[in-house]
């Protein structure tokens, strides 16, 4: 098991460094790709869904693997203030947490993902035997064998993904929804609107190098954290009126110098500041900002209680910009359960 635990923490270190040697070019927000693929691209009305009169909330969840237990603490908090959520898009994990929410799971089944290791069961960790078949599969490459650069498909999470949701296509959702991606050959951020909602959330958290990218129809998606990692303007474009941001990277704070000694603590450290770098620009656009402190919680934890801490984590940071949150949303006529509650 402790070997496992290496071969894993090598695997966390090699995202984290995949990341960063990419990163550099997403310093600037980019307009969302608008692509007139039926399967990747709809306008919003094609989900059925009754659009509000009133302003329209939508909610934009970032990437950050297992700190993705932090958007379930946030989502927890605006449920009970009764804050509607009209429209969700997310990145890599958020689009994980913001599809299962949107499919109508309760929050605590959604949280129970990350407390009870099902993360790293279901979506994170790569077959031993995978592993060991790669040394082959590089052979084959020889004899003109050609799949996608990657190590694995993930189609086991695709799957359980799909179970969890009840097998519904996006289109069905209760809310609105889109999982954002990286188209591979345009280098643009996309988001996947229709369709099979694990397959969408399979390309959505495909890490470059990892994970294989995934082809649908005729273009090919990776993580969408590689350019757009907290979505705010897909958020825009999917036509809310007020955005709500949660970043859940890990806050950028001054280290001691020793703590660069550990091995994979400079990939770490790089892609912190990446993030921050490249995350903050894409926050300021958002009516509300929320950044949980989910320092400590690796990419990749293999901690139950990290699950936790990043549910807490959430609930904190959610309560603490609520008041900001009730001023704003009264401002434009959105009144909360908290204000109806005041009013009677």
């Amino acid at each position: 098991m402790k070997s496992m635990f290496k071969i894993f923490g090598v695997l966390s270190v090699t995202i984290a460094a995949s990341f960063v040697s990419h990163a550099a070019i997403a310093q600037v927000p980019q307009k969302a790709n608008d692509l007139t693929v039926s399967s990747v691209e709809t306008n919003i009305s094609s989900t059925g869904a009754t659009l509000p009169k009133r302003p329209r909330i939508g909610l934009a969840l970032g990437g950050g693997g297992s700190r993705g237990s932090a958007h379930v603490g946030v989502l927890k908090v605006l449920k009970e203030e009764g804050i509607p959520i009209d429209l969700i898009a997310g990145t890599s994990i958020g689009s994980v947490v913001g599809g299962f929410y949107a499919a109508g799971m309760p929050l605590d089944e959604i949280g129970a993902v990350f407390t009870t290791k099902k993360f790293t069961k279901e979506f994170t960790p790569m077959p031993i035997l995978r592993l060991a078949l790669e040394p082959a599969e590089l052979s084959l490459r020889l004899f003109g064998y050609r799949p996608y650069d990657g190590l694995y498909h993930a189609w086991k999470f695709k799957n359980y993904a799909n179970k969890m949701v009840g097998s519904k296509k996006i289109e069905q959702l209760d809310i609105p929804y889109a999982a954002v991606v990286t188209d591979i050959v345009t280098g643009k951020s996309c988001r996947l609107t229709e369709g099979d909602i694990g397959v969408a959330m399979t390309a959505s958290t495909a890490v470059p190098e990892l994970r294989k990218p995934v082809q649908i129809g005729n273009r090919l998606f990776c993580d969408g954290g590689l350019i757009n990692n907290v979505p705010v303007n897909h958020v825009r474009e999917m036509g809310a009126d007020f955005v709500i941001a949660v970043n859940i990277d890990e806050h950028l704070i001054e280290r001691p110098l020793a703590d660069f000694r550990a091995l994979g603590s400079m990939g770490r450290q790089a892609l912190r500041i990446q993030l921050a770098t490249f995350d903050m620009p894409n926050c300021q656009t958002a009516d509300i900002f929320i950044h949980p402190d989910t320092t400590g919680i690796n990419l990749v934890s293999f901690k139950k209680r990290d699950g936790q801490r990043g549910i807490d984590a959430g609930v904190a940071a959610a309560r603490a910009a609520m008041p900001e949150i009730r001023r704003k949303l009264a401002a434009i006529g959105v009144p909360t359960a908290a204000q109806n509650d005041s009013i009677k």
